[in-house]
């Protein structure tokens, strides 16, 4: 069965190059886009783009919506109108290429278009829960700190409610990265994965002294103790050894190299939450925590600014509308509290 068209690659390839220099996305964004042009391809049986007209982009997004997920689920309308927002930005840039432009209408890709309706679910959003501090630290306190994994675990954990770096961030972090006496983390983009490359400087945000407590003794331990130097990473993968007595691998050491994959990260999460009797939070998740705790201790716009730079975001716009929804229970007792304050509770 034919899985490719070359003329189709050839084109996708220069559409990469424009992607990547004229748009100046980064890998992971250029994959998605391209993985979604592959989906249409897909659809058409490979057939050359210059078959492309209004009828086939039609087609295309009615069969999409209908996809269904391995689990069983349908895809949100969120899914459903990126990707097809991403086929049309390929087809509006393909309309203007020399070889299409005779062939690939512009026109055709308003047939991508959902209707309002489709577009007001898709652009609804959906209320992110997040953990508490007092549930964080309830995980951290109840994870056992007898192997060298364990305490690894442990810290990485604390770390991230103390810094609320990325999951990205957190598994390419070097030792030097963090000045556990100024209590400042410099995630530097030449080494760290920050998102969109950016150079962020982060204090600890003041999230109780059991995090911070865990997190230094953590950084003491990995220079005094294990003699790790500066360009080592803050949080190392696990050794495998053979061990010939129990005749089996055993994975409980430190190695100086790297975590290599965010999975090994979240299922670090997952267990912990697990082995506490919690439902499971992402790492991603303990930013909205942030987000919310900042809401209620910021007092002036350029504390909030503060809090929000330290988060890495670049105007406090983006900390609110991303990350800011007011939980439903506390939209209620806002309201509540200001019907009480103004009276008219009794009218």
């Amino acid at each position: 069965m034919v899985d490719y068209n070359i003329q189709n690659e050839l084109v996708k390839k220069q559409y990469e190059q424009y992607l990547k220099l004229d748009s100046r996305l980064s890998g992971r964004s250029v994959y998605a886009k391209l993985a979604d042009v592959r989906k249409y391809e897909e659809s058409t049986g490979f057939k050359c783009f210059k078959t492309f007209n209004a009828d086939k982009a039609v087609s295309f997004k009615e069969s999409y919506k209908k996809h269904v997920l391995p689990n069983g689920e349908a895809l949100s309308f969120g899914t459903i109108s990126r990707t097809l927002k991403n086929v049309k930005e390929f087809f509006l840039w393909l309309a203007q290429q020399p070889k299409y432009r005779s062939k690939v209408k512009a026109s055709d890709t308003r047939a991508f278009n959902l209707s309002n309706k489709e577009e007001n679910i898709a652009r609804t959003k959906s209320y992110k829960d997040f953990p508490s501090l007092k549930q964080i630290e309830k995980v951290v306190l109840s994870m056992p700190t007898r192997t060298e994994m364990e305490k690894r675990n442990q810290a990485m954990i604390a770390f991230t409610i103390l810094t609320g770096v990325r999951v990205h961030a957190l598994i390419s972090l070097q030792l030097k990265h963090v000045d556990e006496f100024k209590e400042h983390v410099k995630q530097d983009p030449r080494v760290v994965q920050t998102k969109f490359s950016k150079a962020i400087h982060t204090q600890f945000f003041p999230v109780g002294s059991i995090f911070k407590e865990i997190v230094v003794n953590w950084v003491k331990y990995l220079r005094d103790e294990k003699g790790f130097k500066p360009k080592d990473p803050l949080f190392p993968a696990i050794l495998s050894e053979y061990d010939s007595k129990a005749k089996s691998f055993v994975q409980d050491k430190l190695s100086c190299e790297p975590i290599r994959s965010t999975t090994t990260a979240r299922d670090i999460f997952k267990e912990a939450f697990l082995n506490a009797n919690m439902e499971y939070y992402n790492p991603h998740s303990f930013r909205n925590t942030l987000v919310q705790l900042g809401e209620r201790v910021c007092k002036t716009p350029e504390e909030f600014k503060a809090w929000s730079q330290n988060l890495g975001h670049s105007s406090p716009l983006t900390t609110f509308t991303s990350y800011g929804e007011v939980h439903t229970h506390r939209q209620c007792d806002i309201i509540r509290g200001l019907s009480v304050k103004e009276g008219l509770d009794n009218e």
